[in-house]
C-alpha cells in the first residue's frame, strides 16, 4: 500500500499531556480513563482471549495465519481510540470533569475518533492490500457514525490538531516499533471511508475480516465496562453432569444418545427427542467445555433452564441474557453486602454477573433467541456476535415456540453460523419437515432421533368446543386429578376461569397478568401435588418441566399440541384405557390469527385418524410429516409455509437493518410497550411503592445498585403489551418506556381483555 509522505513541522507546541479515553463512574463521581489505560485493559483481554480460545480461532480462519490474525488484532487494538487524541473530544471529556481545555483555533466541529484513528498507522510495508484493509476497516468502523465532514476538515484536523499529540503517544511506540514519532500523520485516506467504496464491499462478508473486528468489538465493550472478555471454561462437563444427576432419584447412567452427544461435539446435530427423554442432558454432553448460547423462546424457559444449569455448574459459569436479565432473582437478594450469606449474592455481584452475560464473556449463556439470532439482519456491529459464535456452540431448543416470521431468520442465522465455522444443535420433540430440509439441504448435519416406547398419551378428538368439555374438566378435578387446559387466547383462558372459578382450587396463568402476580403463578404451577386445575396458555408449552395427570387443549397447531401432551405423564407410563389428553376440535380461539386456518384444518384431519388410542412418539413423528409435508403446503399455498419462505428469501437476497433495535424488532415481529394499568397504579396497596420508586429513578447521582433495586419495585407492578392495540389507552410516560395505561385489570383475571385485544396469546 503505497502513501504519500511529508515533511512533519518540527514546531514544539506545548500540549496536555493527559488524553483521555473516556469517562466512568464510581460513587456518582465521574473519572477519566486515558487512551492508554483504556488500550492497555484491552490488550489485557486480548492475552485472555488468546490463553482461552487459541486453537478455536485459529481452526476457523480462512486465509489468514494464525500469527498474522492476531498481529492484526493486536494492532487494531493498539489504534483503535488514538483519534480520541482530537481536541474536541478532550475537551468533551474535561468538560464533564470539570477540568478546563483550550482547543486548537479553526476546528469547526469533532470528527468522529474511528474516522480519525487510521491517521496514526504506519505503513506496514509487508502487509498486502487486503490486509491493510481489514486493519483500516475494522478501526475506521469499530463504530457507526455517518461521515458529515469533508475531506478538507479531515486533513485540517490531523495536520493541525493530531499531529501535535505525538509526543503524548510515545507509548505506542513501545508497544509497535513502525508507529514514528517525528513523520507526519497519514492525511490521504478520505475516500476509503466511504462504506460503498470497493475496498470495502471486497472485504466486509471476508470470514477473517468479520472475525477480526467482531472480537475487537468484544475487546472493546468489556474493557470499556471493565469485565474481562472471557470467563474461565467449564471443566469436566461430563462428570459434572453425572455428579448433579446422581442426586436424583432413578438415575442409573446417562441413556445411550446422552452418552452419544461426547462423540458428535464437531458435529452440527439435529436432535429429534420425545418430550422429557433428556435433550437438555444431551445437549450439556454436546456442548462438554466448549463455549456456548443456549436458546429458547421465552423468558420463562430461559430462566427455567438457568436454575437447572446453575444447579449443575455453579452460577459461577452460567450467564442470563434477555431483556429482564437485570432483574431476575433480584427479589432474592439482600440489599447491602454486609447481609450477604454464602447462598446469596449481593445486588452489586448480580450486576456484576449480568454485564458480563451482556458481553458474551460467561463460558455458557442461557438466553432468547433475539440476543443472537437478529445478527442475520447485518445491523452495524453485527460482527461482535458472529465472531462469537464462529468459535462457540449454539444449542436452539424448542423451535416450535417461533412464528414462521422468525423460524426463517432463526434457520437462516444457524446456515450462516455453520458456514462461519460455529456449531449447533437444535433439537425438539417436533421439528417441521421444512426445517429438517432446509438445514440438510444447506450443512452438513447429522439427524439424532430418540424416541421413548412407553405409551404415554390417549387422545380424544371431541367436537365440541373447549366450553362443552367443562363438566368433563369438572369431572377429572373431582375425582382428584391434576388437570391442565390449555387454551389458544387469554380471553378464552379467562372466559373458561369464569365457568370453573367456583368449584375449587383453579388457577389461571397466562401473559396478561402484571409481573408480581405472574411470577408467583409461575412457581405455583411447579407445587401442585394435590387435585387442582390450571388454565393456561402458550406459557407452558416450552421446557417448563411439569407433569399433570389429564389435558384439556382447544384445537391448535400440531406441534404446539404434541409439546402440550408433553406436559402430562411426561415421566410415566400411561395405561388406562380412559383418555388423558382431550381435544376440543370445535371453533378453537385464536383460528387464522394466532394459528393458520390451514395448518389447523391439516391437524385436525390427521389426528381423527387416532381418536381413541395411543399417540406413540413414532406416530407423532409420522403425523408431523403429514401436517406440515413440503409439497401440500407449497400446492395449498399455505400461509405458514409462505411467510417461512418469503422471509428466508429475503434474507438471502441481503435485507438489513441499520441498528440492533430495528433488528430486535423486526425479529418480534411487534413492537410491545412496559406498562403500568391505572388500577394497580392508584391501588392505595401500591401507590407509594411505585411513585417512590419513579422519584428516585430520577436522580441522576443514584448509585447503581440502588437503581436496580427500584427499577425491580417498578417492574412488579408492569406487564407488556403490543402498542400497536393499545395505543389509545396509552395516557403518559411515567418514566423512559414505561407507560401508565388505562385498561381494566383484576387480580384474578389480569387484564380485562377487550376486543382490542382479543387474540392476543
Amino acid at each position: 500500500m503505497n502513501r504519500k509522505i511529508y515533511a512533519l513541522n518540527s514546531s514544539a507546541i506545548t500540549v496536555d499531556s493527559i488524553l483521555y479515553a473516556k469517562i466512568y463512574y464510581k460513587n456518582g463521581k465521574p473519572y477519566g480513563e486515558t487512551i492508554e489505560e483504556h488500550t492497555l485493559n484491552l490488550l489485557k483481554n486480548f492475552e485472555i482471549l488468546k490463553r482461552l480460545y487459541y486453537f478455536e480461532i485459529k481452526e476457523n480462519l480462512e486465509n489468514l495465519t494464525s500469527n498474522r490474525f492476531f498481529w492484526l488484532l493486536e494492532t487494531a487494538v493498539l489504534y483503535h481510540d488514538l483519534g480520541k487524541a482530537n481536541d474536541l473530544f478532550q475537551r468533551k471529556i474535561r468538560k464533564i470533569l470539570k477540568q478546563s481545555y483550550q482547543a486548537t483555533s479553526g476546528l469547526r466541529r469533532e470528527i468522529p475518533h474511528n474516522s480519525l484513528s487510521p491517521a496514526f498507522l504506519p505503513e506496514y510495508d509487508f502487509l498486502n492490500d487486503k490486509e491493510f484493509f481489514m486493519l483500516f476497516y475494522a478501526i475506521a468502523y469499530h463504530h457507526y457514525r455517518k461521515t458529515t465532514f469533508d475531506k478538507e476538515e479531515l486533513v485540517f484536523t490531523i495536520k493541525t490538531d493530531l499531529e501535535k499529540k505525538l509526543p503524548s503517544l510515545s507509548w505506542v511506540k513501545k508497544k509497535d516499533s513502525y508507529f514514528s514519532m517525528d513523520q507526519p500523520l497519514w492525511t490521504e485516506y478520505f475516500a476509503y471511508l466511504d462504506e460503498y467504496a470497493n475496498d470495502y464491499q471486497v472485504i466486509k462478508r471476508d470470514k477473517d475480516y468479520i472475525l477480526l473486528k467482531g472480537i475487537l468489538h468484544r475487546l472493546d465493550h468489556s474493557a470499556s465496562a471493565h469485565l474481562p472478555v472471557e470467563e474461565e471454561r467449564i471443566k469436566e462437563t461430563e462428570k459434572k453432569l453425572i455428579a448433579y444427576l446422581n442426586t436424583k432419584d432413578g438415575f442409573k447412567g446417562l441413556k445411550d444418545f446422552q452418552k452419544q452427544a461426547a462423540y458428535l461435539r464437531d458435529k452440527n446435530v439435529l436432535l429429534i427427542a420425545s418430550t422429557g427423554v433428556g435433550k437438555t442432558e444431551f445437549a450439556i454432553n454436546w456442548i462438554g467445555k466448549d463455549k456456548a448460547f443456549y436458546t429458547l423462546p421465552l423468558r420463562v424457559s430461559v430462566n427455567a433452564i438457568y436454575e437447572r444449569f446453575k444447579k449443575v455448574f455453579g452460577e459461577n459459569h452460567i450467564g442470563l441474557l434477555h431483556s429482564e436479565s437485570a432483574l431476575y432473582g433480584i427479589e432474592e437478594m439482600k440489599h447491602a453486602d454486609k447481609e450477604l450469606s454464602d447462598e446469596r449474592l449481593s445486588i452489586s455481584e448480580h450486576l456484576y454477573r449480568t454485564d458480563l452475560s451482556r458481553q458474551f464473556a460467561m463460558p455458557l449463556t442461557i438466553t432468547t433467541a433475539d440476543q443472537i439470532f437478529t445478527s442475520v439482519f447485518k445491523w452495524k456491529g453485527y460482527e461482535k456476535i458472529y465472531a462469537t459464535l464462529m468459535y462457540a456452540k449454539v444449542v436452539l431448543d424448542e423451535p416450535q415456540g417461533y412464528s414462521p416470521d422468525t423460524l426463517a431468520l432463526i434457520i437462516q442465522g444457524l446456515q450462516e453460523i455453520a458456514q462461519l465455522g460455529g456449531k449447533f444443535c437444535l433439537m425438539s420433540a417436533t421439528v417441521h419437515p421444512f426445517i429438517l430440509q432446509k438445514l440438510k439441504d444447506c450443512l452438513d448435519c447429522l439427524p439424532i432421533e430418540c424416541f421413548i416406547k412407553d405409551k404415554k398419551h390417549r387422545i380424544s378428538c371431541e367436537d365440541k368446543t373447549i366450553e362443552e368439555l367443562v363438566p368433563d374438566i369438572k369431572k377429572a378435578y373431582q375425582v382428584g386429578k391434576r388437570v391442565l387446559v390449555i387454551v389458544n387466547t387469554v380471553k378464552k383462558a379467562q372466559e373458561l376461569f369464569k365457568k370453573l372459578k367456583e368449584i375449587g382450587a383453579i388457577s389461571l396463568l397466562h401473559s396478561q397478568f402484571i409481573y408480581m402476580h405472574r411470577k408467583k403463578k409461575e412457581n405455583d404451577i411447579f407445587n401442585n401435588s394435590k387435585s387442582v386445575i390450571w388454565i393456561t396458555t402458550q406459557l407452558v408449552e416450552a421446557s417448563l418441566d411439569i407433569d399433570y395427570d389429564i389435558l384439556f387443549t382447544e384445537l391448535a397447531s400440531l406441534d404446539s399440541l404434541i409439546q402440550r401432551m408433553g406436559r402430562v405423564y411426561r415421566k410415566r407410563p400411561y395405561q388406562s384405557d380412559e383418555p388423558n389428553i382431550v381435544i376440543a376440535m370445535d371453533k378453537p380461539s385464536g383460528k387464522g390469527t394466532v394459528y393458520d386456518n390451514d395448518i389447523l384444518k391439516f391437524t385436525k384431519e390427521a389426528l381423527q385418524i387416532y381418536d381413541g388410542q395411543f399417540l406413540t412418539e413414532e406416530i407423532k413423528k409420522e403425523v408431523m410429516k403429514q401436517v406440515f409435508d413440503i409439497e401440500k403446503m407449497k400446492q395449498d399455498g399455505v400461509k405458514f409455509y409462505k411467510k417461512f419462505r418469503e422471509n428466508l428469501t429475503l434474507l438471502k437476497y441481503g435485507f438489513e437493518v441499520e441498528d440492533k433495535r430495528s433488528a430486535r424488532a423486526l425479529f418480534r415481529n411487534i413492537v410491545n410497550i412496559t406498562a403500568i394499568p391505572t388500577g394497580i397504579y392508584n391501588d392505595p396497596r401500591y401507590k407509594d411503592k411505585i411513585e417512590t420508586a419513579l422519584e428516585s429513578l430520577t436522580k441522576k447521582k443514584l448509585p447503581k445498585e440502588q437503581r436496580l433495586s427500584f427499577l425491580k419495585h417498578l417492574k412488579d407492578f408492569t406487564l407488556s403489551l403490543p402498542y400497536y392495540k393499545v395505543q389509545k389507552a396509552a395516557k403518559a410516560e411515567l418514566k423512559k418506556g414505561i407507560f401508565l395505561i388505562s385498561i381494566p385489570y383484576d387480580e384474578t383475571l389480569g387484564v380485562v381483555i377487550g376486543e382490542e385485544l382479543e387474540n392476543i396469546l
